[in-house]
C-alpha cells in the first residue's frame, strides 16, 4: 500500500490485511511520509505472538500492507 493512502487514516481506528496473512484491528496513532510507515496501537490481532503487551504500539510499513479497512 502507498503512504498516501494510508494519511486519511491518522487518529482513525482501523483493519489492517498484511501481505503476510496477518489481521489487525489498530488505532493509527501516526503516519509517517518521510519513512513510509505509520505508528499504531494494536487493540487485536490474529498473531498475538508479534505482540509483547496488550495494545502495544507498533510500526507497519506502508510496502507490508496488503489492504485496510475503517473501523470506526
Amino acid at each position: 500500500m502507498r503512504i498516501d493512502d494510508l494519511k486519511q487514516f491518522a487518529d482513525k481506528t482501523i483493519t489492517i490485511r498484511m501481505n503476510d496473512g496477518e489481521i489487525a484491528k489498530v488505532k493509527v496513532n501516526f503516519v509517517d511520509e518521510e519513512h513510509q510507515d505509520m505508528i499504531a496501537a494494536v487493540e487485536e490481532t490474529s498473531c498475538p505472538d508479534h505482540h509483547r503487551a496488550a495494545c502495544a504500539l507498533r510500526t507497519f510499513a506502508a510496502a507490508d500492507i496488503a489492504s485496510v479497512e475503517r473501523s470506526d
